[in-house]
């Protein structure tokens, strides 16, 4: 995934569990939240370790 394709990624999850927040029910919200946090700190973690090889 390209830096920007992560960004997006990122901005539609958030906007997803913005909407599930407003909406939906407190579990779906939840699984939601761990989801959109666990992509996020993967994607942090792959452009660390990408960065680190390459410079």
């Amino acid at each position: 995934m390209s830096h920007d394709q992560v960004i997006k990624q990122i901005k539609e999850d958030l906007s997803q569990l913005r909407n599930e927040v407003r909406n939906g029910p407190r579990h779906e919200t939840r699984n939601m939240l761990v989801s959109a946090s666990l992509g996020a700190v993967f994607a942090l973690g792959v452009f660390w370790l990408a960065f680190k090889l390459l410079s």
